[in-house]
């Protein structure tokens, strides 16, 4: 009988691979990590391909009684054999930190790395993310996975063999959820895969996330067909737009992900101090994750929120061009689709106050923001619908002084276009502050 920790190491195990679902073909689905299918060539036997990619030359024995070949030299070509991988050559690599922000460590084993972009990251490394952190890594074959805030990852295995160039590469998400867009690999050329410790997910050419929370693994599809199943026999194929969730007793359970997010006004060029994104509601989601990202395939993301509204803000973004996505959340925590919007920043910060009495009003204020500003004053009585008796344009930081108020309510708001340079072109944006009422009561005898 099982042990209870061998049941939970073989609960489930997610497959992501077209071609072999496409087929159907349960004896292709089934991996079998252990063991090298080598097709042979002209010219190849046993001691060839022992001298050149096996560990010890007389390691063709093995192989030899493994495929029951009775003459370890006439081989017929075309003939596929089964090779221990243990018995292999290989070359050890190393993936690359194309991106970091934030809170973001690295350590392996009881080393703590000092993190940089581009530095190296060998098996053994864990790289995670704090609660303002987010980061990129990028494989040697140009896959590469994204990770947001509060998440975790830990380079399991990254190598070459050898013989035939195949890729082995096994990442583990020990916390948060991972983005992995995976470059296509052919058949017989290895083997991406992105685990947490309750479930495998092998990768031919997709992008997914797989997420932990130390109970239930999630596999979220954007792109590709994954196979879901316990142990290492996926049985269900789930298409792009649909997720799975592992618990950890074994059970597995699909739905359809939410569709993507749209932003409201999605031109709008943000100029005040808190970039302010409203969504449309989507129908049954339990929540929203934002995120603004410095390219369009969000491999650099400088912020992220989760909210349970459908707007979400941001503070400390600086001046420039961004991109957003947002995706809703379902009730059962699988993460949606999106879309992405470019988004233009433009820190257009005023304030204003008024001080003084019914002889002299003394008006000021301030900017915030790159280049040069002009002000407008205007001030109405009454109503703040009504005409203007001050309307002063083309005014500096120096301010404005009125006198001689007759007792009454007036309304007054300060406005400002600020000009910068962006590229060869002058870009002019515009704000203005909310009206502020203010009484000018009589003078007392």
């Amino acid at each position: 009988m099982r042990s209870a920790a061998t049941l939970l190491a073989a609960i489930a195990a997610l497959l992501f691979a077209p071609e072999a679902l496409a087929q159907k073909a349960p004896s292709v689905l089934k991996p079998k990590p252990d063991m090298f299918a080598y097709t042979m060539q002209k010219g190849d036997n046993l001691y060839t391909l022992a001298g050149r990619y096996f560990l010890h030359l007389s390691d063709y024995r093995a192989v030899q009684g493994l495929n029951r070949i009775a003459n370890p030299r006439r081989i017929p070509v075309g003939k596929v054999i089964g090779i221990p991988v243990r018995l292999l050559r290989v070359e050890l690599l190393s993936a690359r930190l194309v991106a970091a922000r934030g809170d973001v460590r690295a350590w392996n084993g009881a080393r703590i790395l000092p993190v940089s972009t581009g530095m190296a990251l060998p098996i053994g490394t864990a790289v995670e993310t704090g609660a303002n952190g987010f980061l990129t890594i990028e494989l040697p074959n140009g896959s590469r996975t994204t990770l947001p805030t509060r998440s975790r990852i830990v380079i399991r295995q990254l190598r070459r063999f050898l013989l035939g160039g195949a890729i082995d590469y096994d990442l583990e998400v020990g916390a948060g959820k991972a983005e992995t867009e995976a470059t296509p690999l052919g058949p017989g050329k290895g083997d991406l895969r992105v685990r947490t410790p309750r479930a495998v997910s092998a990768v031919r050419g997709t992008r997914f996330r797989v997420g932990y929370d130390g109970e239930q693994t999630s596999a979220e599809v954007l792109e590709g067909v994954v196979g879901v199943g316990a142990g290492n026999d996926p049985s269900e194929a789930v298409e792009a737009g649909f997720g799975a969730r592992i618990a950890s007793n074994g059970q597995i359970r699909e739905e359809a992900l939410l569709p993507p997010v749209d932003l409201v006004d999605p031109g709008k060029v943000q100029i005040d101090d808190e970039v302010d994104l409203q969504l449309n509601a989507v129908a049954e989601a339990s929540a929203y994750h934002v995120q603004i990202g410095k390219d369009a395939g969000f491999v650099d993301v400088v912020a992220d929120l989760l909210v349970v509204q459908p707007d979400a803000r941001f503070a400390n973004i600086a001046n420039g061009n961004w991109f957003v996505r947002a995706t809703a959340i379902s009730q059962s925590g699988l993460e949606g689709l999106y879309q992405t919007y470019s988004m233009k920043r433009r820190l257009t910060g005023l304030s204003a106050s008024a001080e003084g009495s019914s002889d002299t009003l003394r008006f000021r204020w301030n900017g915030a923001g790159e280049g040069w500003r002009v002000y407008r004053f205007q001030m109405m009585r009454a109503d703040p619908a009504t005409l203007p008796i001050v309307d002063e344009g083309g005014l500096g930081n120096e301010g404005l002084e009125l006198h001689h108020f007759e007792p009454g309510i007036y309304y007054w708001r300060v406005g400002v276009r600020q000009f910068a340079m962006e590229g060869s072109q002058v870009e002019m944006t515009e704000k203005w502050l909310p009206f502020e009422k203010l009484i000018v009561a009589p003078q007392g005898k």
